[in-house]
């Protein structure tokens, strides 16, 4: 578990990975009627991958609210999602069934 825990602590706290998050988050606030969120993780996905090609990372799921992804790593399923935090907006993460 922590093999995975330190993949998923290296993710969420990587830069580039976090501003493309950041910057998809803020383009999905605008253009969420018009484009299709799959694009979306799609792209999030790259981002990780390109980062971490060795963590043989797969998109499983886009999701609206809370926007994010839900990936594979190894055999966990993880939800990498955006939270508003105050007048912040945070990566977060939690192991899902």
């Amino acid at each position: 578990m922590n093999k995975i825990m330190e993949k998923i602590k290296n993710i969420i706290n990587n830069k580039s990975v976090g501003n493309a998050f950041f910057n998809l988050y803020d383009r999905w606030r605008d253009e969420s009627e018009y484009e299709d969120i799959n694009d979306y993780g799609k792209a999030i996905m790259n981002t990780i991958n390109k980062q971490y090609p060795e963590y043989g990372a797969k998109l499983l799921a886009s999701t609206k609210r809370p926007f994010g992804v839900k990936i594979q790593i190894e055999d966990k399923k993880v939800h990498i999602f955006a939270k508003l935090k105050g007048s912040y907006v945070v990566i977060c993460a939690k192991l899902v069934a």
